[in-house]
C-alpha cells in the first residue's frame, strides 16, 4: 500500500510525533510505502517530500496573519494537491494531530481523490475544545456532560479568555468543516477513549480501538533488576507525583524520577531531605531505555485519565512490572495481580499496599507475565495486524459512500467537474477569505 502519514512534525516533539514516526517505520518494514505530509521545519528528519510541507500557524508567538491559518490553512491545501499530483495514486491517508496547523482544509482534498481517511486520536480534542479534559489542575468532563461553552466560562486554556475563545471557535468551525463527517475511521488508543468519543457525539460505527505498541528491541526480561522503583514522564501534579512521594516517604523503597515539567520546582523542594528519592532530570533515548530495563517496577500514579501511556508499554516490553493507578485506559494495559498491580488514584495507602503486593507476588513472575502480555497485545507485529484490518475497514467504508473519483462524471460521457468544484460540494460551510 501507499500510505500518507499526516501530522504536525516529521521529528519527535511530543508523543503523537513519536507514534507517527513509529507507525511509519512499522509500515515501511512491512513493505508499504510511506509518504509524510507534515509541517515545514529545519529540524525535521530528512525526506524527499519536505518540499511539499506547508507552514502552520505559529501558536507560540502568534501574529495577526496566523489567525486565518489557524482555522483554515490554504497553503496546506495547495501543498497537499501538489504532493498528490507528484506521487500519483495513494491508497490510504492516516492522520494524527493536524488541527490548528494543516487544519480541516486538507480533508476535502483527500475526499476529492477518493482516498480513505483514518485518524489516530492521541488526545481528547474531538470531545474537549482544549484537548485535555483537565481544568485548573483537576480532571474535567463538563463539556461532555453539558455545553462546550464551559471551556470559555472557566477559561480552560491557561486561564485566558482569549485563548479559550479561539480554541472553542476552532472546535466548532472544524466540526462544521468536516473533522468528523469526512473521516472514515477514528482509531482510539483505548476503550476508555472510545467511550469518551461516543459521549462526545462521534458515530460509534466510525470508532475502533487500537492500543499503542512498544519497541521491539528489548533485552532478556529474565535479567535481574537494580532494586529501584522508577517514575518517568512529565513532571506534573496530575501525574500523581504528590501521592507517590507520600507513599515512599520514610520507607525502604528507592525511587528514581526522570522527566521534566511544570511541577519540577515543587518536586525539588518536596524531595529535599528524602534520601531514598533521586531526581534524575530529563532522560531520553538509550539512557532511558537502560534505566527502565533495570527497574524493579515502573510506577504510573496518574490522577488524570490517561489513554494509553507509552511508559507502561515500554516497561512491559522490557519485562518490567507496572504499579499503576486504576484510571482512564490504564486498566486495559495492566492485568492486576498478573503483570502488575493497580491501585486507587490519589490513595496513598492503597499505593503502599500495591507496592508491597508487588513484592509479595515476586519480580520474576510479574516480569515474565509483563513481557508475555506485551507480546500478545502490544508488540509491533500485533499492532500491524490490527492496523491493516482497520485500513481495510476504512477502504470498505470509502467504497460504500459515493466516491468522488466517480462522482466527477455526472452522466456517461459528461464533462468532468474540476477538483475545485468537487471540493466545494464537500466544504459548504468552509469560511470565505
Amino acid at each position: 500500500m501507499r500510505i500518507l502519514q499526516i501530522g504536525h512534525n516529521w521529528r519527535v516533539v511530543g508523543g503523537s510525533d513519536a507514534a507517527l514516526l513509529a507507525t511509519s517505520r512499522l509500515l515501511e518494514q512491512a513493505g508499504h510505502e510511506v509518504i509524510p505530509f507534515c509541517l515545514a521545519h529545519p529540524d525535521n528528519l530528512p525526506t524527499e517530500y519536505a518540499r511539499f510541507f506547508p507552514r502552520g500557524a505559529d501558536t507560540a508567538r502568534p501574529r495577526l496573519r496566523d489567525l486565518p491559518r489557524y482555522f483554515w490553512n490554504r497553503e496546506a491545501t495547495a501543498r497537499l494537491e501538489q504532493l498528490l499530483d507528484a506521487v500519483g495514486p495513494v491508497d490510504m491517508a492516516h492522520l494524527h494531530i493536524y488541527h490548528g496547523k494543516q487544519t480541516p482544509a486538507i480533508l476535502p482534498v483527500l475526499r476529492a481523490r477518493a482516498i480513505p481517511i483514518v485518524q489516530t486520536l492521541h488526545e481528547y480534542k474531538l470531545a474537549c475544545p482544549v484537548y485535555t479534559m483537565e481544568r485548573a489542575g483537576h480532571p474535567c468532563s463538563q463539556c461532555l456532560d453539558g455545553s462546550t461553552l464551559n471551556a470559555l466560562r472557566h477559561r480552560c486554556r491557561e486561564g485566558s479568555t482569549l485563548k479559550s475563545a479561539l480554541m472553542l471557535a476552532e472546535f466548532h468551525l472544524s466540526r462544521l468543516m468536516g473533522d468528523v463527517r469526512l473521516i472514515d475511521r477514528f482509531i482510539c488508543v483505548s476503550d476508555f477513549q472510545r467511550r469518551v468519543m461516543e459521549r462526545g457525539g462521534l458515530p460509534a460505527e466510525k470508532l475502533v480501538t487500537l492500543h499503542n505498541f512498544g519497541r521491539a528491541d528489548s533485552p532478556d526480561p529474565s535479567a535481574g533488576h537494580g532494586g529501584y522503583l522508577l517514575y518517568f514522564g512529565r513532571i506534573e501534579r496530575l501525574k500523581g507525583l504528590p501521592a507517590l512521594l507520600d507513599a515512599v516517604e520514610n520507607t525502604r523503597w528507592r525511587l528514581f524520577i526522570a522527566g521534566d515539567g511544570g511541577w519540577r520546582g515543587t518536586l525539588m523542594r518536596r524531595i529535599a531531605g528524602m534520601e531514598n528519592v533521586e531526581y534524575l532530570g530529563f532522560v531520553g533515548g538509550e539512557a532511558l531505555h537502560h534505566l527502565v530495563a533495570r527497574a524493579r517496577a515502573v510506577v504510573v500514579p496518574s490522577q488524570w485519565p490517561e489513554n494509553c501511556p507509552m511508559n507502561i508499554l515500554e516497561a512491559k516490553a522490557l519485562g518490567r512490572p507496572v504499579v499503576a493507578a486504576r484510571i482512564g485506559g490504564i486498566p486495559e494495559l495492566v492485568r492486576d495481580g498478573t503483570d502488575g498491580i493497580l491501585f486507587r488514584p490519589g490513595d496513598v495507602e492503597d499505593l503502599r499496599r500495591a507496592l508491597a503486593r508487588s513484592e509479595q507476588i515476586g519480580f520474576a513472575h510479574l516480569s515474565r507475565q509483563a513481557r508475555r502480555g506485551w507480546e500478545e497485545g502490544f508488540s509491533p507485529a500485533a499492532h500491524l495486524e490490527r492496523l491493516m484490518a482497520i485500513y481495510a475497514g476504512a477502504r470498505n467504508a470509502a467504497k460504500a459512500r459515493a466516491p468522488l473519483a466517480r462522482a466527477h462524471l455526472t452522466r456517461a460521457g459528461a464533462r468532468p467537474e474540476s477538483r475545485g468544484a468537487l471540493r466545494a460540494r464537500y466544504e459548504p460551510t468552509a469560511p470565505r477569505r
